[in-house]
């Protein structure tokens, strides 16, 4: 191409004004300044820019913010040059990527720097065209609390001409004389955009990781595995790759969704570190241009293989891979187990109309095959190369005709249910594109059914349905399957139910999935089934960002009969946040209805707004909240803690205290639950993909809910606390004792828990908690119901509670909310809106005529289990309360002492007793009279009026301060 030369244009950002020269348009490729012109691109923003060439092309984010909303001037689409218009304007591809960009120390964004958001108002992008490439420049800075100054970070892309790959440098600076930032793993990043991902060489599975060791870690020393990739299917007839490699990385951390490659560093006061790495884009879902990337890079010696792949009639296989296996190595993300693997994908190629292949690789002994779409996979041939030459160059591979399976799955009684079959083969594939170890039923003329390919082989098929919960995986072995031949086994998978917490109003979900949007890679449609498979009583969908597949899910499960909860996942770089039952009616015209980047207390507002439930997911992960809150703009605003619900993950390991799970229960019991601030716990998956081990399901919550189970039942349910977070043991508390609630216990005395605990998986312990501590463990060793007990005595301390936390013998656990105690008549602590309407309402007498009468929901936040249920429907039926929204009640808010005396005056109006007392001046000489609302100056007449309430002292009445439960006790009997 022909760049122009010397023109620099400056994109920084400044006070949101970007500065621009108009853009310039070269023979062969140049730069796009505003909406990217890649095809389904994401960077739609007049202050982005596109770079491209004659074969690739990339847009960056400027004014459109990074899709983790985390440091802007990132890659957020990439495509392929398809070839030209007749006017010879260049075909932009479809994007083949979710995100690329740098990370500097895993996935912890730069916190605020004097004020500063250094995420997005500190950054400054150029480029700059020359004779023979463009280059990007972002400059950006980097900070944590603890440092007298942040570190520059200077990004520098360059794409060359008639290259399929950018260069990508970055260099970390810290000031001289400053604090060290140590142990950083920094490096570069690529999300998938709803499709596959491989790497690094050594680790391969999709198990969520953070921190193994990998490529130049000296433990492992491989330099092929210093790259990450995503591939998949661009169109029905063509593929892709994109990779991002690094030069001497040696750390990885990634999903199913993402995975990041990195080098782990200490940039002392003065120092400056480069990091080399490479995007390249290759034209099918070939890797073996990474491995010859490499090769070049790294100045190796190398031999060519080729071949062709032909079928088993002799004709050539278009499409076909070749893959190429070796030994190889990781060290555990304990940092101390060598973990060596014994013949790993390192890389494959595709065929071409011909059947032919060619490739280059490195010294070292390899296993080769040829696998395609339909077919057997061939016999493996084993290639050595030593001192740049190969003991065989050429390699021919022959496939076999396939299979395939038809599966159907029954319980105990016969009865034909949903489920989640794995399958195990000794001719497994590790090309996503050719085929999957999961598959689920699908629902065929009224029957759950199974049906898919196979190549031929040996086999092990594994049904689970509820499975860890409520039964057991169910396996058949051994099962050869011929080439050509149809298997079909309606018989041998038979799961019995073990347990079904239905029968008890329990009723279960995880709170945090993700469809095909964003790094997910899973297909509305298929979402919903894998939820039906796994034993879900709900169906969810919880994207980054975006509500744009909630209509389509709740079509869905509109059309089966089944309650449904749109979500949201918020993704500031700093922490994500989840919106239950999320407002999506929009959502053709704006993705998201809750600005990602507000202060949390902005985006809790939001969701709150759209009387949604909000949660702080995965609250110590890099990207958690409570991991980076003393670094975010508005982290400690009073607003900051509005949210309603923690979340806990399947990384839950309660025995390390460092555990990201363990952490955020701590914080739930020492930050709130001590304080008698009632933050309920969520349960999530996080899950991207429903094949991955990272499944739906893998941990869930139940909630206990009378009636018909609902949207709007099971979220009051969870912001009451009736419900607990677990990974297979099960709670059935007795009737006179739920989770969640506050229990009146005079000193001394106790309110005893009863409760059935059972875990299919071999139950081996419950803890009990109380104040953040164990106080009592006791061990199992059964499979059956344990009737468990235990006194939960009133000691005396402060907002006292108790909460039980299971283990099986898988090391799952279950966590219950807490359940408090206290002797409210000489309570210091403040008393709640549900506590005091209850009060009244016993007070009444109506408590008795009501007993027998099943509770309607007035208020989308008063479960119908509750123990105020009945009193909170009385008292608005009877005028007495009205809410704090037409669908809220807020009953665990503290009362205040002009909502306390407005209730009362309603109570008494209502029970016909004469309330016009109502004259006079004298309260109005308290010096915060003004500070009343106006709502409630008639209620706090008549009460001064009537000495049912006083001031706090000569000059103070505190109508907005908050009640005692002393208090209310105390103005109640004054009252009567």
């Amino acid at each position: 191409m022909k760049f122009r030369v010397g023109l620099m244009l400056s994109l920084g950002l400044l006070g949101g004004m970007l500065l621009f020269a108009s853009p310039v348009f070269a023979a062969e490729g140049s730069i796009v300044k505003g909406s990217t012109p890649i095809d389904q691109g994401m960077a739609n923003s007049k202050e982005d820019i596109t770079i491209y060439n004659s074969k690739i092309a990339a847009s960056f984010a400027v004014g459109s913010s990074n899709y983790w909303n985390m440091t802007k001037g990132s890659i957020l689409d990439v495509a392929k040059i398809e070839g030209k218009n007749s006017d010879g304007t260049p075909i932009f591809g479809t994007d083949l990527v979710n995100d690329v960009e740098f990370l500097n120390n895993y996935w912890t964004a730069t916190d605020a720097y004097k004020g500063t958001d250094l995420l997005e108002d500190d950054v400054k992008i150029t480029y700059k065209e020359n004779d023979t490439n463009i280059e990007v420049v972002a400059k950006t800075r980097y900070y944590k609390e603890g440092h007298d100054a942040p570190m520059s970070v200077t990004i520098r892309y360059v794409l060359e001409d008639g290259k399929d790959y950018i260069k990508m440098t970055t260099t970390m600076s810290n000031p001289a004389g400053n604090q060290a930032y140590a142990d950083m793993n920094a490096g570069y990043s690529i999300s998938t955009l709803a499709a596959n991902m491989y790497g690094p060489f050594g680790w391969y599975p999709d198990t969520k990781v953070t921190g193994v060791r990998v490529g130049n870690d000296p433990r492992v020393n491989e330099p092929m595995a210093n790259f990450v990739a995503t591939y998949g299917q661009e169109s029905y007839n063509q593929t892709y790759c994109v990779s991002v490699s690094l030069t001497d990385a040696d750390t990885y951390k990634g999903s199913s969704g993402y995975k990041d490659i990195y080098k782990r560093v200490t940039v002392a006061g003065g120092q400056t570190i480069t990091f080399d790495g490479e995007m390249l884009v290759s034209d099918t879902a070939s890797t073996t241009p990474i491995i010859e990337r490499n090769i070049e890079n790294m100045k190796l010696k190398a031999d060519t293989i080729s071949g062709k792949v032909v079928n088993n009639a002799g004709k050539p296989v278009e499409n076909a891979y070749v893959l190429i296996y070796k030994n190889g190595a990781y060290v555990a993300n304990d940092d101390t187990t060598v973990v060596k693997v014994d013949s790993a994908p390192l890389a494959w190629v595709m065929t071409d109309a011909k059947g032919e292949y060619s490739f280059k690789l490195p010294d070292g002994t390899y296993e080769i095959h040829g696998e395609a779409a339909g077919l057997t996979p061939s016999v493996s041939q084993r290639v050595t190369i030593t001192d740049g030459k190969a003991d065989k160059n050429s390699l021919a591979f022959a496939l076999q005709a396939g299979a395939h399976a038809t599966l159907t799955v029954k319980d105990q009684i016969g009865k034909n249910i949903p489920a989640r079959i794995e399958v195990l083969s000794d001719a497994a594939t590790d090309i996503k594109l050719l085929g999957r170890t999961v598959y689920f039923t699908n629902l065929v003329n009224g029957q759950y059914v199974a049906d898919f390919d196979v190549p031929a082989g040996t086999f092990s098929f594994t049904a689970s349905y509820g499975a860890d919960y409520e039964s057991k995986r169910v396996t058949i072995s051994d099962v050869k399957i011929a080439s050509g031949e149809k298997y079909v086994n309606n018989k041998d998978l038979v799961i019995p139910e073990l347990v079904n917490p239905r029968l008890n109003n329990w009723y279960n979900m995880d709170n945090h999935q993700h469809s095909s949007l964003g790094d997910g890679a899973t297909p509305i449609d298929q979402l919903f089934i894998a939820q039906i498979a796994a034993k879900l009583d709900l169906n969810l969908v919880s994207d980054h960002d975006s509500v744009k597949n909630a209509e389509a899910l709740v079509e869905m499960a509109k059309a089966a009969g089944r309650p449904v909860l749109p979500a949201l996942e918020v993704t500031p770089g700093w922490g994500h946040w989840g919106v239950l039952n999320v407002d999506y009616s929009n959502a053709k015209v704006e993705a998201t209805p809750v600005n990602p980047s507000g202060t949390p207390g902005e985006i809790i507002g939001e969701g709150h707004a759209m009387d949604a439930v909000v949660v702080v997911h995965h609250p110590y992960t890099d990207y958690g909240f409570f991991l980076n809150r003393d670094g975010v703009i508005g982290g400690h605003d009073a607003n900051s803690d509005n949210f309603d619900l923690l979340e806990l993950q399947s990384t839950m390991d309660l025995a390390d205290a460092s555990n990201m799970d363990a952490r955020a229960l701590s914080a739930a019991m020492n930050m709130y639950w001590n304080q008698g601030n009632k933050k309920f716990l969520s349960a999530g998956s996080d899950q991207h993909d429903v094949t991955s081990g990272l499944y739906p399901g893998i941990i869930r919550m139940y909630a206990h809910i009378e009636g018909e189970l609902t949207t709007d039942s099971y979220l009051a349910a969870l912001t009451s606390g009736h419900a607990y977070a677990t990974m297979g043991p099960l709670f059935t508390p007795a009737e006179d004792v739920m989770f969640g609630e506050t229990y009146d216990v005079a000193k001394g005395a106790a309110k005893t828990f009863h409760a059935n605990v059972q875990a299919v998986n071999n139950l081996k312990r419950i803890d009990v908690y109380s104040m953040g501590k164990v106080v009592a463990s006791f061990d199992y060793n059964t499979t059956e119901p344990v009737a468990f007990t235990y006194e939960m005595k009133n000691d005396g301390t402060k907002n006292l509670w108790y909460n039980f936390v299971a283990l099986d013998e898988k090391g799952h656990y279950a966590v219950s909310n807490p359940i408090w105690i206290d002797q409210f008549d000489t309570s210091g602590i403040a008393i709640s809106r549900a506590q005091f309407v209850e009060k009244l309402y016993m007070l009444s007498g109506e408590a008795d005529k009501a007993a027998a009468k099943e509770t309607e929901m007035v208020f989308k936040d008063v479960a119908a289990d509750t123990s105020y249920a009945q009193a909170v429907v009385w008292a608005k039926e009877k005028g007495i309360v009205n809410g704090t929204s037409t669908t809220k009640f807020s009953p665990n808010a503290s009362i205040t002492r002009e909502q306390m005396v407005t209730i009362l005056y309603n109570y008494a109006k209502a029970a016909g007793k004469d309330v016009s007392n109502v004259e006079g001046m004298a309260i109005q000489n308290f010096n915060d009279w003004a500070k009343t609302s106006e709502y409630a100056k008639t209620a706090m007449h008549w009460a001064f009026n009537e000495e049912i309430v006083r001031g706090k002292s000569a000059a103070i009445l505190g109508p907005k301060d908050t009640a005692t439960r002393a208090q209310a006790e105390l103005i109640i009997q004054r009252a009567q």
